[in-house]
């Protein structure tokens, strides 16, 4: 029932549906009012998705009664007061229950009593009228002591006017350079340091806007380095340094790569990522061709997680974000294999009342929607196809590029074979353990989700928002007792109206 135009209020009666065991799915829709008490009957549940309503009140007591439950997504609402005191919501990550600003009792938002002291009692005026003339001494001794350090400024700044122009030895050596970071400070020279003055063993990965390099701090936490190689002013690689810089600042989301801060000096503007353990998904997906570490079920979480992410950029960022460089070597995994967006050296804001025409065509190829290629347009839809040749590269195996007798790039090789009514076999990543019926009903929707995603018209495709939704019946639909799905040698059949019928436009 998720992703739908549904409004009112959620019906009392389904507190009724006690023999409910998997899923109770209302997210992304309308719903109002307040949260039924009922729906603490249900204790069988094991994923609750009330997130992307219009919810009010507080969250039923209950809910302390829903031992089974394991997922409670709770975000994006009105909800207000405190959380049930139950281990499930300590544990849970805040992200189910951001959007509500009058909840507390999370982890990281405890609630606290407000106690008032009286503004009327003698004791109090007299009081605030002690710590009046405190503030105002320590207001004059500060005011002075800044003053006295301004002029000693001015003085030292005066004097270096014109400075001594280094040698390029010199600057070799000089590199305690200027540094602007979000995290703590950090010297050019302590980066130096951990990647061993830039080392070619300390690469972790390149790309189209600089070199990223593995750094080991000196307290042994791990962060990732893009070193972008400036070229004066105006050029193409500062404007993206430029961009990826304002972008990432804003973005915070349990999906989206961490920025820790920046330093630009001289010749180089370094970058300071979160590191990400386990690489990219396309080194782990197309690394080995006999192996892979990732069977379905990791893969299904990493593309709910590469979706979230796309989601927050796509619905929550004012103003929206478009990323223009979806890839599986930008989707980057943690020491959980959970995944995160990355690489935002593309990204533009947009306004979305105002799509704008870019100058040249940023992505790679095999993920470039077709209409991008040919107007130039950016449109979050661009992401949408994007992302749909990752899904179908979780679930095929296979890289976006294909030989011209394939049809030169994966959708076009995965359409081909199903209208050539080919087996599963066929399609489906042969290193996967293809032995369980619900992982193979899965697949199947998956990649009905993937070419929904990436339909030639950019209408046809989805929001972020149904991607999430339908990935999310996916599982649910792969879980419950249904009949038994085809076995790996039966045919596709290549209709996709099952989830073209869930967005009504």
């Amino acid at each position: 029932m998720g992703g739908n135009r549904f409004s009112g209020h959620i019906p009392v009666e389904l507190g009724q549906l006690t023999a409910l065991q998997i899923a109770l799915n209302l997210s992304y829709n309308s719903l109002d009012g307040e949260i039924p008490t009922q729906l603490g009957n249900l204790h069988l549940l094991e994923f609750l998705y009330l997130n992307d309503n219009q919810l009010e009140g507080e969250v039923p007591a209950s809910f302390s009664e829903l031992s089974s439950l394991l997922v409670c997504n709770l975000s994006y609402n009105n909800l207000v007061g405190s959380l049930p005191n139950i281990p499930l919501f300590q544990k849970l990550d805040n992200s189910n229950f951001l959007g509500n600003i009058g909840l507390c009792g999370m982890r990281t938002k405890p609630c606290e009593p407000i106690s008032l002291p009286s503004s009327n009692s003698p004791a109090t005026w007299a009081k605030k009228d002690a710590s009046r003339e405190k503030i105002v001494s320590i207001a004059s001794f500060v005011v002075g002591i800044v003053s006295l350090f301004l002029t000693a400024a001015v003085c030292w700044s005066l004097k270096r006017r014109t400075p001594n122009l280094p040698s390029n030895e010199d600057r070799k050596q000089n590199v305690s350079g200027p540094y602007y970071l979000l995290k703590e400070q950090i010297t050019y020279q302590e980066l130096l340091e951990a990647t061993g003055n830039f080392s070619e063993s300390a690469v972790i990965g390149r790309g189209a806007c600089g070199t990223v390099y593995k750094a080991v701090m000196y307290d042994g936490s791990l962060i990732a380095v893009k070193k972008i190689k400036a070229q004066g002013e105006g050029s193409n690689i500062d404007s993206s340094f430029r961009a990826e810089i304002s972008t990432l600042g804003n973005v915070r989301h349990r999906n989206i790569v961490k920025l820790y801060g920046f330093c630009s000096y001289q010749d180089s503007n370094l970058i300071l990522y979160e590191y990400m353990a386990n690489g990219s998904l396309g080194k782990l997906l197309h690394g080995d061709k006999e192996v892979c570490m990732l069977d379905w079920d990791a893969r299904y979480r990493i593309a709910l997680g590469a979706a979230e992410g796309l989601r927050y950029l796509h619905c929550d960022c004012k103003p929206q974000i478009v990323h223009r460089d979806i890839k599986s070597n930008n989707i980057l995994l943690d020491e959980a294999m959970e995944a995160h967006v990355g690489d935002f050296g593309l990204a533009k804001l947009i306004d979305i009342s105002h799509s704008k025409t870019m100058s040249a065509v940023a992505g790679s190829y095999g993920y470039i929607a077709p209409e991008y290629a040919f107007t130039m347009k950016v449109t979050e839809k661009c992401d949408i196809y994007s992302l749909g040749v990752i899904l179908l590269e979780l679930v095929t195996g296979q890289p976006p590029i294909q030989p011209l007798e394939k049809g030169g790039d994966l959708v076009n090789w995965v359409r081909r074979l199903m209208q050539n009514a080919a087996p599963q076999s066929e399609i489906f990543d042969s290193r996967l353990d293809l032995s369980s019926k619900s992982t193979i009903e899965e697949m199947s929707l998956v990649l009905k989700i993937a070419l929904f995603c990436t339909s030639e018209s950019p209408l046809d495709r989805p929001t972020m928002r149904e991607v999430i939704s339908m990935l999310v019946d996916a599982r649910v639909s792969s879980s419950s007792d249904i009949p038994s799905s085809p076995t790996s040698e039966t045919a596709f059949d290549e209709e996709t109206t099952s989830f073209k019928g869930k967005i009504q436009r």
